[in-house]
């Protein structure tokens, strides 16, 4: 299997890395004869197999379990680094290691030796920090159960070589500096193995920590109950903890930063450690996984599991109340914040003070003033320090202690609304009670939480509700009152107590209140997924060439609609590999299409009589006033059989079927009075010519040749199953010249004159005087057309042309002869043509 691996890696066109096996220790640890270990020799020729296939390029490793990479000891003073023939051979090129040793030895409570040392607890940056290359396995170990549940901590040490670092299996920066010498029956060799200290790198092939209470107590557990090694860590209450999580992968990756821990090699140059690969990333999509159980059953394990799926983007609690704070200037120190979440909502702008409340009061934090800054203090948590009796004062003329309790009773129950992480982030809702308390108290944290992390809050809140209605005033002794600070945690009469407000006047006091129980997560979800999504289908588009609205803007329009509706970019050039993007589609066109055939007419002639039917969707047709229609109001374009789009106005809209609509009140050929000679079929394209259809960047080089137009979803690339395209030559239309107007013809004696009216695309609605010259000086092109041949062609510039009877004599016209007349323009070239006939 393994060398069918390595020709696929190598038909593939070669890897970066191979791994030649994983965690094989019941294999590497047997012996044979001669205290030889056949399975190491074994993989030391596989080793040889796999570089023939894969060649040098390749690096080559075995990912050892962190029990095995560092030697063989079954007791007695036994030890064999009997992985050393392996490490030290050429073809291996690295050492893996998986790297799950217990990093923490946290417990409940106070009580612990750890937090007697001063560490805050689990997810304390420092104690994890301590605890990689300190702690269990590396100052000490625990010789039995009985030893760990009392903590009675056995040093490891090394009294007869000085080398107790042979024993540590979480020493690596030892391990791999040093010669190894076996001690086989617990006498050391004389001589070393064949590894050369910092030889070759290593690779932490998997590393990583389960999301659940006290994970970094043993990284290597996990839960899973159909499995028999399924297993909580020591003491962890079964609670999920993403955040511990989280903080254990921060601060490995933080310690393979540091210089001294991980020393740079002077032998190949590198750092001793070189790569780290966190466990797991999965991939199946999630939340399908792990929500969809009728799919993969092993969804249930994710909520404790080591996934980082759906919890690599969480936001750290404490980093989320910098953020916020930085975006309003003001440096916070999150102090004993700690917890996460899927996301938070500030939806409007508001004081700092209002966008933390939501958070300050979901996971009890006071905000608190120290020095020149305002740190986070939990309402939780072990004292801090105690009140003793020389720290109180007695006044003369009051007591030295007040107690008092809030009438008005705390609520005993608790609605929240918050984001449910898990219902597509829906709103989601949830009641706890508790046994005393009246009455009910809604609370809506703009936080997304899983059911089970809102529950948690949900709890905190009913808890903070009863606090805060019971409280005590003490009296100090000027020392005392300024030792202390508000938001300190304090020992009073066997009981923990939180300093809410601190007098410093003449009479020093204390208010205090009851510190808070920790709360943690229960470690199920409720997943109930989105409905599976269609995949979007393409949209319909169409790029129109229509006549001018006016203005001297000639880029052709562009129109697309889809269900359901996603704003779309526009791709355009002159061939796939140079698309770039020419307009953006906030909102869907109104298509559709005729009903029935559509045969041509008068242009600019209001046709009461005749009616057209389409099918229309996007928004609801509607009737207008003439006056608005001669406006440019009402205007559909239909593409006609030779691809031109014709645009029409209508007066009166009716809707006769669900989406289809009669239109009447005809105007034929708008804009440029240009009505194609052939019938426009049913089924010819329709849109709606409203601000939906927008302008396609183009430049003037590109008038004339093919262009592929491809509509997207914006954002994202201008292919896949989602992208509609088509094929289109922009021909500037809007920018020809109109046809000339009132074309006459008229015998004078023997010659054939023709005169007419010149038009412009712009500013031609004025009724006084000439409209303007539309691109510099009066040119017209006339041609005597017989048929395809063109016996006479000329250029005039003014409005009439005379076809004298001698040229008459030698061209010798047919009767089916023509005079055409056609407007030029400097920016266009030859516009359209008006036509009379000869005769």
């Amino acid at each position: 299997m393994v060398l069918h691996q390595a020709s696929l890696a190598a038909q593939a066109g070669g890897v970066d890395g191979f791994i030649l096996g994983s965690e094989l220790l019941g294999l590497t640890t047997v012996r044979g004869a001669g205290g030889t270990y056949p399975a190491v020799a074994k993989l030391k020729s596989l080793a040889a197999e796999v570089r023939a296939v894969v060649g040098p390029a390749t690096k080559l490793g075995y990912a050892a379990d962190w029990s095995e990479y560092f030697g063989h000891q079954p007791g007695g003073g036994h030890a064999v680094f009997h992985l050393d023939p392996l490490w030290a051979d050429a073809n291996i090129d690295f050492v893996g290691v998986d790297w799950y040793p217990p990093v923490t030895d946290w417990r409940e409570g106070e009580v612990h030796l750890d937090a007697d040392a001063g560490f805050l607890g689990s997810r304390d940056p420092a104690y994890l920090r301590a605890g990689l290359t300190g702690g269990e396995g590396f100052d000490w170990y625990y010789a039995s159960p009985a030893d760990r549940d009392a903590q009675v901590r056995t040093p490891i040490t090394d009294g007869a070589h000085g080398e107790p670092w042979i024993w540590r299996a979480k020493d690596l920066k030892s391990w791999w500096s040093n010669p190894h010498h076996d001690r086989p029956g617990g006498v050391r060799a004389a001589t070393p193995t064949a590894w050369v200290p910092m030889s070759k790198p290593i690779r932490l092939t998997e590393f990583g920590c389960p999301a659940v209470d006290k994970g970094a107590n043993a990284p290597n557990l996990f839960v899973d109950p159909k499995s028999a090694e399924s297993g909580l860590p020591p003491y962890s209450t079964g609670e999920r903890d993403d955040f511990g999580q989280r903080r254990y992968l921060e601060t490995v990756l933080a310690w393979l930063e540091e210089p001294a821990a991980n020393p740079v090699s002077p032998l190949y140059g590198g750092p001793m450690i070189e790569s780290a690969s966190a466990w797991c990333w999965d991939a199946r999509p999630f939340p399908d996984f792990p929500a969809r159980s009728d799919v993969w059953s092993d969804g249930e394990n994710w909520t404790l599991g080591h996934w980082l799926t759906g919890r690599a983007g969480i936001a750290p609690l404490p980093e989320l109340i910098e953020a916020l704070g930085a975006r309003a200037g003001v440096a916070i120190d999150p102090g004993e914040a700690g917890g996460s979440v899927g996301g938070y909502v500030v939806d409007r702008p508001m004081r700092l003070r209002d966008a933390l409340a939501p958070l300050t009061e979901a996971f009890a934090l006071d905000p608190v003033e120290r020095g020149d800054h305002v740190k986070m203090l939990a309402r939780a948590g072990r004292a801090v320090g105690a009140l003793a009796q020389d720290d109180l004062a007695l006044p003369d003329d009051a007591p030295a202690e007040t107690q008092t309790r809030t009438l008005d009773p705390a609520a005993e129950t608790l609605r929240l609304r918050f984001l449910d992480a898990a219902r597509d982030y829906q709103v989601g809702a949830l009641i706890v009670r508790r046994e005393a308390g009246q009455g009910t108290r809604d609370a809506d944290a703009p936080i997304v939480l899983a059911a089970s992390e809102a529950e948690a809050v949900a709890h905190r809140m009913l808890a903070a509700d009863a606090a805060a209605r019971r409280s005590r005033i003490v009296h100090l002794s000027p020392s005392a009152g300024l030792r202390f600070e508000a938001g300190d945690r304090l020992a009073l009469d066997g009981a923990t107590w939180r300093i809410q407000r601190l007098d410093l006047d003449e009479r020093p006091r204390a208010t205090l209140v009851p510190t808070l129980a920790e709360v943690g997560v229960s470690g199920r979800v409720d997943w109930t997924p989105a409905p599976p999504r269609e995949p979007p289908a393409p949209p319909v588009l169409h790029v129109l060439d229509l006549p001018s609205d006016g203005s001297d803007d000639g880029r052709p329009r562009v129109a697309a609609a889809a269900e359901p509706w996603r704003p779309l970019e526009v791709h355009a050039g002159a061939s796939a590999a140079l698309l770039s993007v020419r307009a953006r589609l906030i909102a869907p066109a109104t298509l559709g299409q005729t009903l029935e055939a559509l045969a041509p007419a008068s242009p600019h002639r209001l046709d009461r009589a005749a009616t057209l039917t389409v099918r229309m969707e996007g928004r609801n047709l509607s009737s207008a006033p003439l006056a608005a229609v001669l406006a440019g109001d009402n205007a559909l374009a239909i593409r006609a059989p030779s691809g031109d789009w014709e645009v029409i106005g209508f007066q009166a809209a009716a809707l006769i079927a669900p989406d289809i609509w009669r239109l009447s009140g005809l105007l034929r050929g708008q804009r440029d009075g240009v009505v194609g000679p052939a019938t426009v079929p049913a089924g010819a394209p329709v849109v709606l010519l409203d601000a939906a259809v927008v302008p396609m960047e183009v430049a003037a080089f590109e008038r004339g040749i093919p262009l592929v137009v491809r509509a997207a979803p914006a954002g994202g690339p201008p292919s896949g199953a989602a992208m509609s395209e088509l094929t289109t030559t922009w021909s500037a239309r809007a920018l020809r010249p109109l046809a000339p107007a009132h074309l006459r013809a008229r015998w004078i004696g023997d010659d054939f004159r023709v005169s007419w009216i010149r038009r412009t695309r712009v500013g031609g609605d004025v009724w006084d005087g000439e409209v303007p010259l539309e691109a510099g000086a009066e040119r017209f092109r006339v041609r005597v057309l017989d048929g395809a041949a063109v016996l006479l062609e000329v250029e005039m510039a003014g409005p009439a042309f005379v076809y004298p009877a001698a040229s008459r004599a030698v061209h010798a016209p047919s009767p089916d002869a023509r005079i055409e007349v056609a407007q030029g323009s400097a920016l266009y070239g030859w516009g359209a043509p008006a036509t009379t006939g000869l005769w």
